[in-house]
């Protein structure tokens, strides 16, 4: 009796292995293998750069992805239920001012002396901090629905540049989030411009494999966009006889890049909440095992690297790293969106933690002038 219930246990296991490995997938994955991930040393190497960074609890998981700064210090984040909270100072209780829709805010950005610009997976909003009225200005444009309307970034005319990170698969379905995108390899993100001046969005580019994080270049001539499952910085022309060229700034990068900022001394800080993955890299040689891959639950979906997430800084005149900033104490979570004052004081949020973090000017100025070996050019 034990041997025939055993036997019958391994035969439904066994109809239930094809039957699962049959089933349709929910991707149509291509080929690509990626390059040989740079080498963690140089001014890649582990330092304590993040050492003296000071954190700030606001709260549940998920309520500090984006981070803006007031004129008077005040901080304002947006949660993942929608709201954006103001701190006053650091370490005081935050008070929600707005309240958008139930979806994550993933980008802040300043449109004017009073409004704040903010995104979530489905619209582009126009944010007053006093009146807390948010208005939806942008929905897309016709035939272009949002996917995941992402981060966002102003500039000198006026101008609202966001990502839109996947018209395929966004993180508002149960089983369809950026995984899946990672899994795929194909180009389904878009950047767009909202011009104030005609109220009217634009597509800027599209067929962009995950644009994420977005920022105003030094020069204010072009803005850069992180293509996280690319490993790479796109630089798109907003101004210059190269208007509406896209092309590689920096490539095969050390980790996956989300966030982006840049000081007024030339410099590109570029979030790297995950390195690169082995694993990822053999499934995306094999088009066969990304579709079996993709139907596991997605707890048990690679989720693009290891869990050491640090802050690179790169030259904006020849995308060479020069210096990058760790926490040797690892109490990193997914950094997301970052911000430099004019001071050069670093603030940056985290997409799955609850923290808002800040690292002062001068143990910035420190990382930036560590001894170190000369810098490493990404390739492409």
């Amino acid at each position: 009796m034990r041997f025939r219930s055993g036997t019958i246990t391994v035969s439904l296991a066994a109809v239930f292995a094809v039957l699962w490995l049959m089933w349709p997938s929910t991707i149509n994955p291509v080929y690509w293998d990626e390059p040989e991930a740079p080498a963690m040393t140089g001014p890649l190497a582990p330092n304590t750069a993040l050492g003296s960074a000071q954190f700030y609890d606001l709260g549940a998981s998920g309520t500090a992805h984006s981070v803006a700064l007031g004129e008077n210090g005040e901080i304002y984040s947006g949660n993942a239920s929608g709201k954006i909270v103001r701190i006053e100072s650091p370490g005081m209780t935050p008070t929600v001012i707005a309240e958008l829709d139930d979806l994550p805010i993933s980008g802040l950005a300043w449109i004017g002396s009073s409004t704040l610009g903010a995104t979530t997976s489905d619209g582009l909003f126009a944010v007053n901090v006093i009146s807390g009225d948010a208005t939806r200005v942008s929905v897309g444009v016709p035939g272009y629905p949002f996917g995941f309307a992402n981060d966002l970034a102003i500039t000198r005319q006026g101008e609202i540049y966001f990502t839109d990170s996947s018209v395929l698969h966004d993180e508002g379905t149960p089983d369809g989030d950026h995984v899946l995108d990672m899994l795929e390899n194909r180009p389904h993100g878009a950047l767009y411009v909202w011009d104030p001046r005609t109220h009217q969005t634009r597509l800027a580019a599209d067929r962009l494999y995950y644009p994420n994080g977005i920022a105003l270049a030094s020069d204010g001539l072009s803005i850069y966009v992180s293509e996280t499952f690319r490993y790479r910085i796109l630089r798109h022309w907003i101004d210059g006889p190269r208007r509406g060229e896209t092309e590689v700034f920096a490539g095969n990068l050390p980790g996956l890049p989300d966030g982006l900022a840049t000081d007024n001394s030339g410099h590109l800080f570029v979030a790297l909440p995950a390195g690169r993955s082995s694993a990822l890299r053999t499934i995306r040689t094999r088009p066969w095992l990304a579709r079996i891959v993709s139907r596991l639950p997605a707890w048990a979906r690679p989720d693009g690297g290891s869990a050491r997430p640090f802050i690179a800084v790169l030259d904006e005149q020849n995308a060479e790293i020069i210096a990058s900033f760790h926490d040797p104490e690892n109490r990193l979570c997914h950094v997301s969106n970052m911000v430099l004052t004019e001071d050069q004081d670093l603030w940056f949020g985290s997409s799955d933690c609850s923290y808002i973090a800040w690292l002062p000017q001068a143990a910035v100025q420190a990382g930036l002038q560590a001894p170190g070996t000369t810098g490493f050019v990404a390739g492409d």
